[in-house]
């Protein structure tokens, strides 16, 4: 059994695009060459940028998350996007996009419920 993990952002405006997406690029780099990381994407649906990764477990899942550049971003974050909810879910293996982003969409709208 693995945990994904899903979330979203819109970047607040198009001149952080060239930070962003150098700072995104340095994530998607360390989750794919990190041991405990089985997949890692990126796409976009309606307008919002998402993060697709699937986890050994919960421990490499925050290991990452701490380290390196995803914590340099996660700093960065609120001045370059507005950030959306995120969503981890146990997965037997990598879900498709479409399954990911339908499970993110139930999780952020049952949130505001």
């Amino acid at each position: 059994m693995f945990l994904a993990a899903i979330g979203g952002l819109e970047l607040k405006s198009w001149i952080m695009a060239p930070e962003f997406y150098w700072r995104a690029g340095r994530v998607l780099r360390q989750a794919r060459r990190d041991p405990g990381c089985h997949h890692a994407s990126v796409f976009q649906r309606e307008g919002v940028l998402l993060s697709l990764s699937v986890w050994e477990n919960a421990q490499a899942m925050r290991r990452y998350a701490t380290s390196g550049p995803h914590r340099a971003v996660v700093s960065a974050a609120p001045r370059l996007a507005i950030t959306h909810h995120f969503h981890h879910f146990p997965c037997e293996d990598v879900p498709t996009q479409e399954n990911a982003y339908a499970r993110w969409q139930l999780a952020r709208f049952a949130t505001y419920a």
